[in-house]
């Protein structure tokens, strides 16, 4: 495994919802993923943060080399969201979001966006009925559509259609809006 130059990491678990439940990684992908530090034959618990961020740019070049790059990490966040609730952890995670509801879910949303060891600013603001921001500061890997896309998914889980959109980029900082 490469050396993590910040000491961040990120959960193999996410890795696996990705790469092998969700875009299904074989022949040059897999080949790609193996030479950022990450073998999808021979999976780890965890990861340095430098892998996950190089391997989301590998699966960019494989399986949307003709989306920009914000549709497809919103793609990628949305398939993160589905593969994940195939792994062993995510089955006990989606077992309870039917039943938790957008609303709830929501609320609970600093505490899932823990995709790796640091620990940036996030807070969830009521905008109005079914209408929250999803505010994330000093985030050093900010990836605003990745998450878009991930709370698209958990919110589908939920019930509900959810609509999310990037509202403000700056930096380590961004905001996403939901609504449903």
């Amino acid at each position: 495994m490469q050396d993590s130059f910040s000491g961040r990491a990120t959960q193999g678990s996410f890795f696996e919802g990705l790469f092998v439940h969700s875009l299904k990684a074989s022949g040059p992908f897999a080949d790609a993923l193996r030479e950022c530090g990450y073998d999808p034959r021979h999976p780890k618990a965890i990861y340095p943060i430098e892998v996950w961020n190089a391997a989301l740019e590998v699966a960019w070049r494989h399986c949307y080399p003709g989306m920009a790059r914000e549709a497809a990490y919103r793609e990628m966040g949305r398939q993160l969201g589905l593969g994940f609730l195939r792994t062993w952890m995510g089955k006990v995670v989606d077992m309870g979001l039917p039943m938790l509801g957008p609303d709830r879910l929501m609320a609970r949303v600093p505490s899932l966006l823990a995709l790796d060891t640091f620990r940036y600013d996030v807070k969830v603001l009521p905008l109005g009925q079914r209408q929250y921001r999803v505010s994330i500061r000093k985030d050093p890997d900010a990836k605003p559509d990745l998450i878009a896309g991930l709370l698209d998914a958990g919110l589908g889980r939920t019930g509900v259609r959810a609509t999310t959109t990037v509202t403000m980029r700056n930096g380590q900082d961004f905001d996403v809006d939901v609504s449903w």
